[in-house]
């Protein structure tokens, strides 16, 4: 039965490496969640560029980012999340939501989600 949680990930000075990128939230086993808010933050006076994507292992369907390259001006929160993400586990594989940023030290991720929905 699903128990509909809401929930809040943070990720403070996210990765700078687009072959390692920070891991925001990972869908549990066997549920679905919906990413119902995505709030970057650049905390340098000056800009940078961020990059945020969905990985995921579920047979037929390939990753794909939410932003790519997406400049934040210094000093100010951008909200990715506009409407619903909907990540989902199959029991076997499920999606991961990753980032990272063009600048170390420079970027905080805040990420909500409704997790465990009915379906």
């Amino acid at each position: 039965m699903a128990t509909n949680t809401f929930k809040r990930f943070t990720a403070g000075d996210i990765s700078n490496d687009p072959a390692s990128p920070d891991t925001l939230y990972t869908c549990a086993t066997n549920v679905t969640s919906i990413v119902i808010g995505c709030l970057v933050c650049n905390k340098l006076s000056s800009q940078v560029t961020v990059s945020v994507y969905i990985e995921t292992a579920i047979s037929n369907n390939d990753n794909a980012f939410l932003v790519k390259d997406l400049v934040i001006p210094a000093n100010t929160s951008t909200e990715l999340v506009l409407g619903k993400v909907i990540m989902t586990h199959n029991n076997v594989n499920g999606d991961v939501l990753k980032a990272y940023s063009n600048t170390a030290n420079a970027v905080d991720v805040i990420v909500s989600v409704l997790e465990d929905v009915n379906t």
